[in-house]
C-alpha cells in the first residue's frame, strides 16, 4: 500500500508516469480515490513528527576486530494533519542510489530511489514510511575491553574497559554492557568507576549499566566470582557466549542520513503546520 502514496520526482519517472496515465488512466490520487486515508479529518494544531531510527548490527571477535556490521534503518511519520495534506521530504545524498553500499532492493516502499526528494500523502496517525540496510565496515560505537583471569582454578577475575567512541557532544543513553560469566559461579565482588553492577545468576550473566554516556569517556569495572567446580580441563576463557552490548544515542545517525526539509502543504485548507524530525541511533 505504501508504494501507492509515495512518488519520486525525477524527469524519468515522471515520463514514466505520463506513460502510463495514457495507458491506464488518471492514479486514484488524482480522482480523490485515497484508499489509505479518510476525509474530513482535523487537527487543532497540524503536525507531523518524523523520526529517522537506525538499528546498529556488529559481530566482533576477541582480539577486537570487526567481523560484520550493518545499520538497520527506518523512517517512521507520526501525521496529525488536517485534510489531505501533500508532504515533501528532502534528503542529501547518502542514500541515493549512486551511495556507496547500498543495494537497490534494500529499499523498501519505494519504487525508484534515485532522487533526493520523496513526495506522499500520510496516512492519519503513525506509519512507517520506508527503510534501508547498508552493510558498510563500521567501528564500534561503544568500545569493549574484556579480560578474564583465573586465580588458583577456584576463582575468576573480570576486568571491563568501556569507551564511548563519538563526538564529545553526543551522550549515549541507557548502555547495557551483558558479561556472559560461567553458569556455576557465585559470591561476586564488584568495583566500578560509573554506572550500577548486577549480577543476574538465573542468565549467567554481570549486567553493567551506565545511564549516561558522554563521547570521548572511558569507564572501568571489576568483578571477581567464586568458581568451586571449575578444573584445568575446563578453563574459564572458554566461555562461548559473546558480550551484548545495547544502547540508544539521540540526535545522531551512523550512515549520516540527514532530513533537509520536510515541506507539509494541503492545498485547500492552507494551513500553519510544524513539522519535527529526530534522529536516533541504538543497537540492534
Amino acid at each position: 500500500m505504501l508504494k501507492e502514496y509515495i512518488t519520486q520526482r525525477s524527469y524519468t519517472n515522471l515520463r514514466r508516469m505520463n506513460e502510463q496515465q495514457q495507458q491506464l488512466g488518471p492514479p486514484s490520487a488524482i480522482t480523490n480515490a485515497v484508499s489509505w486515508r479518510n476525509e474530513g479529518i482535523m487537527y487543532k494544531k497540524n503536525e507531523a513528527f518524523l523520526d529517522v531510527v537506525e538499528s546498529i548490527n556488529m559481530l566482533i571477535n576477541s582480539q577486537g576486530k570487526v567481523l560484520r556490521s550493518e545499520i538497520l534503518g527506518k523512517i517512521r511519520v507520526k501525521s496529525h494533519l488536517s485534510g489531505m495534506p501533500d508532504l515533501r521530504l528532502g534528503l542529501n545524498d547518502k542514500l541515493t542510489s549512486n551511495s556507496k553500499g547500498v543495494e537497490m532492493e534494500d529499499i523498501k516502499s519505494i519504487n525508484v530511489f534515485n532522487e533526493k526528494i520523496i513526495t506522499f500523502i500520510p496516512p492519519d496517525g503513525e506509519f512507517e514510511l520506508m527503510s534501508y540496510r547498508l552493510a558498510t565496515p563500521l567501528k564500534p560505537l561503544i568500545n569493549v575491553d574484556c579480560d578474564f583471569k583465573r586465580h588458583n582454578n577456584s576463582r575468576v577475575e573480570i576486568t571491563v574497559k568501556i569507551r564511548a567512541q563519538i563526538k564529545k557532544k553526543s551522550t549515549a543513553n541507557n548502555v547495557e554492557i551483558h558479561i556472559p560469566i560461567p553458569d556455576d559461579a557465585d559470591s561476586p565482588k564488584f568495583r566500578y568507576s560509573h554506572g550500577n553492577v548486577k549480577w543476574l545468576p538465573e542468565r549467567s550473566v554481570i549486567v553493567w549499566k551506565v545511564k549516561q554516556f558522554q563521547g570521548g569517556k572511558e569507564y572501568a569495572m571489576a568483578a571477581e566470582l567464586g568458581l568451586p567446580s571449575v578444573t584445568m580441563e575446563e578453563p574459564v576463557h572458554q566461555v562461548k557466549r559473546p558480550i551484548q552490548v545495547k544502547f540508544s544515542i539521540p540526535y545522531f545517525t551512523t550512515s549520516g542520513i540527514q532530513v533537509r526539509y520536510l515541506r507539509i502543504n494541503e492545498p485547500k485548507m492552507q494551513y500553519q503546520s510544524y513539522p519535527w524530525v529526530r534522529y536516533i541511533t541504538q543497537s540492534g
